[in-house]
């Protein structure tokens, strides 16, 4: 096998920081199955697992691999699951002493020379895209005997961009590579490789099943404090045209019987006339499907978001952060509390339903401010509500000014998860205090009667209440 994709053990209960139980939630490696399809589109023989969906252990993932060793094993690491990709590269390492090993992703973009001065288990960190990169790793290492020899050839290794490389001690990364300019190049994700059949949604996330994720575009034009993406794509964004989109969604249709897309971008009304382009694609091709997508309270109106009602649109996930208006400003949101309203009244009326985010602990919060946000929940009245726990990741502003606001803890990675208190605004006492006002926006958002009885009017078949109970194992797991 040429390249082995692997994304590294992990349990639902240490994603989200505590107990859950079977309520869903798993979500496939796309940025993975996208990678693989490249490379496999250009003539290569590729291998892709997600231990997370299997419960596969490191041991697991090494006897996989000696049925057909890689040349490559390709790795990949949000900050909460790093300290896991180091574990499974020195398994590897060990197992296989002559394969190429390899990080990528948003933690490896970010901390790219820290994790190649500190780590001895990856032989190349891949920042930025990968695509280009990685065939051209594969292409230049082929040509050597040994992994060894090709490690030593540091003309060779500066001349692979957007990657960095430890050569006697010294690490160097080189400059980065340039983005691929039409994203329509890029085949469909390989969702071949993987049990499409075990990802379901949360609860919240689907009414119809099956439910496939699906990207659109890389990248966002805003830069929230608290967001390490501008530190990924820069504040720019690209798209595929309409016409890739829906035929996309019509393949997912034909392969996969999918019912139901769920648009994982993280803004899909970036552009209005972009996504009214989609949806009238949609409309104009009869396909039958519903769908869900996030977006910003600022990037919508009333016309873009009645076009998404009857293009198929049903679910809208919202992050308002905080209704108190310093709060936003202190996070760079760029946003004001009327148009949070606005939009929340605009959606409503379009009859799509709404998932809000919200956060706790933020910059110059104070506990008071805190139950502000969780009264801000309550007026609003989404159809679901998240409260997270304010986590300033690495290549974030909040990582660097963490400490005018607060005290930050970053000695563990595998803490930020989200769900865990890893800084502690001044306006606190302590960690407990910040994580008992989180239990309770939970308990007082979804124990109202108003909302318990409103969500059951909604109930129309068996599958709403597997659907719910599911739900209620999940916030049971928070309020707990």
């Amino acid at each position: 096998m040429d390249i082995l994709f692997v994304s590294p053990p992990i349990s639902i209960n240490e994603r989200y920081g505590k107990s859950v139980g079977n309520s869903g939630g798993h979500l496939p490696p796309l940025g993975l199955a996208i990678l693989a399809a490249y490379i496999r589109e250009k003539g290569r023989t590729v291998g892709l697992i997600d231990s997370l969906v299997y419960d596969y252990t490191n041991d697991d993932l090494i006897k996989i691999a000696e049925k057909d060793p890689p040349k490559i094993v390709c790795l990949t690491a949000i900050t909460s699951v790093f300290n896991r990709s180091t574990e499974c590269a020195k398994a590897f390492r060990e197992k296989f002493p002559e394969t190429l090993i390899l990080l990528g992703g948003h933690h490896a973009t970010i901390h790219t020379l820290k994790i190649m001065e500190e780590n001895d288990c990856f032989d190349l960190v891949v920042y930025g895209e990968g695509e280009l990169t990685l065939m051209d790793i594969l292409d230049k290492f082929e040509k050597y005997k040994s992994k060894q020899d090709f490690l030593k050839d540091k003309k060779r290794l500066l001349s692979i961009d957007g990657t960095a490389f430890k050569h006697n001690e010294q690490v160097t990364k080189n400059k980065p590579r340039a983005d691929i300019p039409d994203l329509d190049e890029l085949p469909f994700a390989a969702r071949d490789l993987l049990p499409m059949s075990k990802y379901i949604p949360l609860p919240n996330q689907y009414k119809r099943l099956p439910s496939v994720h699906m990207l659109a575009i890389r990248g966002c034009v805003f830069s929230c404090d608290f967001c390490s993406n501008p530190a990924i794509f820069g504040n720019k964004f690209r798209a595929r045209s309409p016409k890739k989109v829906v035929e996309e969604i019509k393949h997912l249709q034909e392969k996969y019987g999918a019912k139901e897309i769920s648009f994982w971008d993280d803004l899909f009304t970036i552009n209005k006339k972009w996504t009214e382009d989609v949806c009238d694609e949609i409309i104009a091709q009869g396909v039958d499907v519903t769908w869900t997508c996030y977006a910003r309270a600022d990037c919508v109106n009333e016309k873009i978001l009645q076009k998404m009602a009857k293009a198929g649109c049903w679910n809208i996930f919202y992050g308002f952060e905080t209704g108190n208006q310093q709060l936003l400003d202190n996070i760079n949101k760029r946003l004001k509390v009327q148009q949070i309203r606005d939009a929340v009244k605009w959606t409503k009326e379009a009859g799509i339903e709404i998932r809000a985010s919200f956060i706790i602990g933020l910059p110059g919060e104070t506990p008071e401010l805190g139950e502000q946000t969780i009264d801000f929940a309550i007026e609003l009245d989404p159809d679901y509500a998240q409260f997270c726990i304010n986590t300033p990741f690495p290549g974030t502003k909040l990582w660097d000014t963490a400490d005018k606001w607060g005290t930050l803890d970053k000695s563990n990675f595998d803490k930020y998860t989200i769900w865990e208190p890893v800084f502690l605004p001044y306006g606190y006492k302590n960690k407990e205090q910040l994580m008992k006002l989180e239990k309770k926006a939970f308990r007082k958002f979804y124990l109202r009667p108003k909302y318990i009885f409103g969500r059951m009017k909604k109930i129309k078949s068996m599958e709403d209440i597997k659907r719910y109970a599911k739900g209620a194992r999940f916030i049971f797991g928070f309020t707990s």
